[in-house]
């Protein structure tokens, strides 16, 4: 269930802006995990549908784009990144389209999870609560709540059958923007599969593609990678790790240095150079 105002801001820190739009059926709060993450050099903003307030028909990906683009006005400002995950992706790439003379050069787009190209693969929309939530659950699209299925549809299934309607019967074109744009990808994800991302990166001039641990809502299930993944894209120096205590010796370890990269998935192509 989503409620509370459209634009949330979740972390209040330095100049560096990152601004969230959400997946289907997710709300600006969807993001707090990995706020919990971010540092304080960095600013959370994220966007709440309008979805929320259950007014007529659903809005489709133009008037999200601009509708996002409203709300988010004094936010689209550089140096910063706007985060679009799944559906947000989308929207996000829509919003850089219609917005593309005001937007500044210094705010990156990163696409995480976007959607397949073109019109959807599977018919969500028609299908009744029950087959929805298995299908769903199937691609891993919605979070995994330890509730009994009436609740999770009364909770969650109004707000993803509005938002995956924006996609219609067309759903998506990628084509480069004005934009930096960076993709980011879950290695097990079912909707969003490596391969897609791979095709994607071409079609939109990626400046690079990053992987991440996990499926479809990375973002949620594993934020200390996804937040890792950003400070790269930004170009913002590596988290500091606390070093082990040196165990009490007469002569210390000879320190041996060393990196650890995710791998790219099997089949995703190369893995890219840091965008």
């Amino acid at each position: 269930m989503r409620t509370g105002p459209d634009r949330l801001v979740l972390r209040e820190g330095g100049p560096y802006r990152l601004v969230c739009l959400p997946y289907a059926g997710g709300s600006a709060r969807s993001f707090t995990r990995l706020v919990r993450q971010v540092t304080e050099d960095w600013t959370v903003v994220a966007a709440q549908p309008p979805a929320a307030h259950g007014h007529g028909t659903p809005p489709d990906l133009d008037e999200l784009a601009d509708f996002y683009a409203d709300l988010l006005a004094t936010d689209l400002a550089g140096p910063g990144i706007v985060l679009g995950h799944s559906l947000g992706a989308a929207v996000a790439h829509r919003m850089a389209q219609r917005h593309a003379a005001n937007w500044p050069a210094d705010l990156r787009l990163v696409l995480s999870a976007p959607p397949r190209p073109g019109p959807p693969g599977y018919a969500l929309a028609g299908l009744d609560d029950h087959s929805l939530l298995s299908a769903a659950r199937a691609r891993g699209i919605v979070p995994e709540l330890e509730l009994p299925d009436e609740l999770v549809i009364r909770l969650l299934l109004p707000g993803l059958r509005r938002d995956l309607a924006a996609l219609g019967g067309t759903g998506w074109t990628p084509e480069p923007v004005r934009p930096p744009v960076h993709l980011l990808g879950g290695i097990d994800d079912v909707a969003s599969p490596p391969a897609v991302l791979t095709e994607l990166a071409d079609q939109l001039a990626a400046r690079g593609t990053r992987w991440v641990p996990g499926g479809h809502l990375f973002v949620m299930d594993q934020p200390e990678a996804t937040y890792a993944a950003l400070r790269k894209i930004a170009g913002c120096a590596p988290l500091a790790r606390p070093r082990p205590a040196a165990p009490p010796t007469a002569a210390p370890p000879t320190a041996v240095a060393s990196t650890a990269s995710t791998p790219a998935p099997a089949g995703a192509g190369p893995t890219p150079a840091p965008g």
